[in-house]
C-alpha cells in the first residue's frame, strides 16, 4: 500500500501509526462532531465576530472539555483564529485556563498598527509531572475531564481588536465575514 494511503487511514482514524501521537482531534469550530479513541467531541459553533473589550471574556471556540487517553504523558493545546484591529491599532491578551486555573507561563500579546493576521497558540501541557505547577500547566496526572480554555482582551480603548473576521478582502475592508477558528488536540506519550 503507497505510503500516502497508509498515513490517510491512520489520520482519519485518529491513530498515528507507531509515533508518539496517541490520538489528534482537529476541526473547524464550525459544531462539527470529532470521534477519537477517548470519545466524541462536539466543536463550538462560531458563527459571529467577537468584538474584544478591556475585560476578560472567553475566547469563542477555544472551549473544550478533554479527557486523555490512557499513557498519555503531554497534552498540545491549539487554537488557530483571526485577528483584526477594531481601530487604528489592534492589541491582545490572551491567557489559558485548565479548569479555573489560568497557566501564567502561557500568557501571550498580539500587537501591531493596522493589525490583521493569522494567529496560532499552542501550549504542551505535561501530564504526568513529579510535581504539579499552576504556572507551568504541570499536573501529576489526568484522568477525568478538564475544560481548556482562551480568554483575552484588548490592551485599552484605542488598541482594540476583534476576532474570528477578517479586516480587509480582495481590495475592499470586511470586518462582517466569519472566519471559524480550528481547535486541535494531540495527546502525546513519551517513547
Amino acid at each position: 500500500m503507497p505510503l500516502s494511503k497508509i498515513l490517510s487511514a491512520s489520520i482519519q482514524s485518529g491513530a498515528v501509526g507507531s509515533s508518539n501521537i496517541i490520538e489528534m482531534l482537529s476541526s473547524p469550530c464550525n459544531g462539527s462532531q470529532v470521534t477519537v479513541p477517548s470519545g466524541t467531541y462536539t466543536m463550538a459553533d462560531v458563527t459571529a465576530v467577537q468584538s474584544m473589550t478591556t475585560s476578560y471574556a472567553d475566547i469563542t471556540g477555544s472551549s473544550i472539555s478533554y479527557t486523555p487517553p490512557s499513557g498519555t504523558t503531554r497534552v498540545v493545546y491549539k487554537f488557530f483564529y483571526h485577528m483584526r484591529y477594531d481601530s487604528s491599532y489592534g492589541a491582545l491578551h490572551t491567557k489559558l485556563f485548565i479548569d479555573s486555573d489560568e497557566v501564567t507561563d502561557a500568557r501571550a500579546t498580539s500587537y501591531g498598527n493596522v493589525l490583521s493576521i493569522k494567529n496560532t497558540f499552542e501550549y504542551t501541557i505535561n501530564c504526568n509531572a513529579s510535581s504539579a505547577s499552576t504556572a507551568q500547566g504541570d499536573l501529576t496526572s489526568w484522568t477525568t475531564a478538564k475544560t481548556l480554555k482562551l480568554q483575552g482582551r484588548e490592551y485599552n480603548s484605542g488598541n482594540t481588536s476583534a476576532l474570528h473576521s477578517l479586516a480587509l478582502w480582495d481590495g475592499a475592508g470586511d470586518n462582517t465575514t466569519v472566519i471559524p477558528p480550528i481547535l486541535t488536540i494531540m495527546a502525546l506519550k513519551d517513547s
